[in-house]
């Protein structure tokens, strides 16, 4: 008899149970739904189990989401300072969480199965909650006794009291019998407390001395024999401490009275100039004292100085220029802090200085503000920044040694300039503007932008030297007149130093800066100069133009471009540069002939700054190196100090001997008044 086929069946559910597989075997002389009654009822039972699998899933997400939060305020509740506040903290956090979370349940049983699952660990954050606040309540007890003894303890020492310590040690007792009654120290605790009682006593006692006077305090302690109950590491650390609060202490009194004494001789100076007075009585001048010994001499001293008309309101740039370097260095903290200057044997402060023609009352203000912002790292970066600005001006304010020797203002005018352009600093920092930015001359902020209206002009040269010239004594502050001699002549015979042959007549140049101080008239004269200008600035700036011409003049005072140095060397110096071979046919000469026949030109003034300027910015003839090119042509782009481009146009190009560096930049300075009517920056 044939067999009987039968099918195996597999019924899979959404996600494959193993205990869910069918094996049923169907003959096919069966009904189909009587076969299949078994695989339903299978699959019945197998739904029932993967809804409670979803319920227990979904609930245990909501769990899990939930126990972060009330993980955070069951931390918060063990913070309380007490079981009962802890607790009920807790409660009220742990219902709301679960309120919250049943209602994001999707349905009944997944909420009620949450609600059951939550609750199983709630007994356990009570129980950490207890523990924690149980804790937190003996530390705050005790610590509020200790608070409680430590303020009866001060309180009896800042007295002073004799009836104040008699009672302390009973109310301290008591105190800590408290402890004991509440069952949280025990009689041997208390005990131990009754034995630090002196100790606590004596550390307040010095600590009371550190708070006025902490260097005391510190060589108390530093004798064993004082506050001996006072041992060990704890001694230690206290004499550490004072250590430290000593000179806390002693740098705050110090910058206190500093700052007093700034403040008082500053109010001084301002009532006395505003006001014109001619001193101060008695009375008035106790307003100015602080009770320092030599501060208030200092000030005694000063008005007396302009009760007697003895102040004077000259100024003397360069004294006030080494005072700010002693400040720099924070030799000087204050206006009456006595320090030497070169030459001096005696030391003086600023205000001893005041009214000596060296200070004035405008300078006494301006270096008080140096000192009070040399207190301070960032104010004095800054003030670091303005004064290396300033500096690069000082060939401005001095390089011209002919005007310097004769105007009589200069000192006045460059403590007046550098005064006025701080200022300008100041109120520009004030407004947030940045210390480069104010003090770049490309900027809009730039503090020095009508610089030429507190200069002096070439122009002014002659009546400064008429007017000297026409006093009614035959010797002046500078070189001699001759006898006889009229103003006007004087002035010719200076400016062109005419050598007269008379032993007693003096020549500038000799009387100020030796073989470095051009001629005036000769430049005035030579119109070479001003054509020759014309061209370099086409391409480079007025600054790196005069640079250049100074060195020229150095190289050939007459400005001439077909100039031949005499020499009995084979190779000689040419034209206006004074082109040389370093080589027989190797060098700036050789190669200048070749730039004429390469780019059709004739020899001339003109072809020779072409050839120098071509060879600087493309490269073209004897090769100076490609590092020098870029160096010059950045120098000759972004620098405005005359004496740095001279000198570095002198080291890179020229290359002469050594020895008229000075020459050179004396004379283009000279060219760039010449050529502007204003000194140069």
């Amino acid at each position: 008899m044939p067999k009987i086929p039968t099918f195996t069946s597999e019924a899979r559910p959404t996600a494959q149970a193993a205990s869910v597989v069918s094996n049923i075997k169907i003959p096919l002389n069966q009904t189909v739904a009587g076969a299949l009654r078994p695989i339903g009822k299978a699959a019945e039972d197998y739904y029932v189990k993967e809804k409670q699998i979803e319920t227990k899933v979904q609930a245990g997400e909501l769990t899990a989401d939930a126990t972060v939060e009330v993980f955070n305020a069951a931390s918060e509740a063990e913070l309380k300072n007490t079981p009962q506040e802890g607790i009920d903290y807790f409660n009220q956090k742990f219902e709301s969480i679960q309120n919250k979370y049943k209602t994001k349940a999707p349905n009944r049983n997944a909420g009620d199965l949450f609600n059951i699952t939550f609750s199983q660990n709630k007994s356990v954050y009570v129980n950490n909650i207890l523990k924690k606040t149980r804790t937190n309540l003996v530390t705050t007890r005790v610590n509020q006794v200790d608070q409680r003894v430590r303020s009866k303890i001060a309180a009896a020492v800042a007295s002073g009291s004799q009836f104040e310590f008699d009672i302390l040690a009973k109310s301290v007792e008591e105190d800590y019998q408290g402890l004991v009654n509440d069952g949280i120290i025990g009689k041997k605790d208390l005990e131990i407390y009754r034995k630090k009682l002196p100790n606590l006593v004596e550390t307040a006692q010095v600590r009371k001395i550190a708070i006025n006077n902490a260097a005391e305090a510190f060589l108390i302690l530093s004798d064993a024999k004082n506050f001996t109950t006072i041992q060990g590491e704890e001694r230690r650390k206290l004499i550490s401490e004072f250590g430290t609060l000593a000179k806390q202490q002693a740098d705050l009194l110090s910058s206190s009275l500093n700052v007093s004494i700034i403040d008082q001789s500053n109010k001084f100076m301002e009532r006395y100039g505003d006001k014109e007075r001619f001193g101060f009585s008695t009375e008035e001048l106790e307003e100015f004292k602080i009770g320092n010994e030599e501060f208030d001499n200092q000030i005694v001293s000063l008005n007396e100085k302009i009760v007697n008309q003895q102040f004077s309101f000259d100024t003397n740039y360069n004294t006030n220029t080494d005072v700010i370097s002693k400040i720099a260095s924070g030799e000087i903290k204050n206006t009456s802090t006595k320090f030497l200057l070169a030459g001096e044997t005696e030391a003086k402060s600023i205000l001893e200085r005041a009214g000596d023609k060296t200070i004035n009352n405008k300078d006494v203000k301006f270096l008080s503000d140096v000192i009070i912002r040399n207190n301070n790292d960032t104010l004095k970066k800054q003030d670091k920044q303005f004064l290396n600005y300033f500096e690069g001006l000082v060939p401005l304010l001095q390089g011209n040694t002919f005007l310097n020797y004769f105007d009589k203002e200069y000192n006045a005018k460059a403590s007046e300039l550098r005064q006025t352009l701080h200022t300008r600093y100041l109120n520009g920092l004030a407004q947030g503007v940045q210390p480069n930015d104010l003090l770049s001359y490309t900027s809009e902020n730039y503090i020095a932008k009508d610089i030429k209206n507190y200069l002096p002009k070439t122009s002014d040269l002659g009546s400064i030297i008429v007017d000297m010239a026409a006093e009614n004594n035959s010797t002046i502050d500078g070189p001699p007149r001759i006898e006889g001699e009229n103003a006007e002549e004087y002035l010719k015979r200076i400016e062109t130093k005419i050598d007269v042959g008379d032993e007693d007549s003096l020549d500038l140049s000799a009387s100020l800066d030796i073989n470095v101080e051009p001629k005036f008239a000769n430049f005035e004269q030579n119109n070479n100069i001003k054509s020759i200008n014309n061209y370099l600035i086409k391409r480079i700036s007025p600054e790196a133009s005069a640079a250049i011409l100074g060195n020229m003049f150095a190289e050939g005072e007459k400005f001439n471009f077909n100039q031949e140095e005499n020499t009995t060397r084979k190779r000689k110096g040419y034209g206006l540069f004074q082109f040389t071979d370093v080589a027989d046919g190797e060098g700036h000469r050789t190669e200048y002939f070749k730039y004429l026949e390469n780019t059709n030109k004739k020899d001339s003034a003109e072809s020779q700054i072409y050839y120098v300027l071509d060879n600087i910015y493309e490269g073209i003839g004897y090769d100076i190196g490609a590092g020098n090119r870029i160096k010059l042509q950045n120098i000759f782009k972004n620098e405005k100090s005359i004496l740095k481009i001279t000198k570095a146009f002198h080291d890179i190009f020229e290359r002469p001997q050594p020895g008229s560096l000075g020459k050179r930049q004396n004379a283009a300075e000279k060219i760039y008044q010449l050529l502007t009517d204003t000194f140069p920056i």
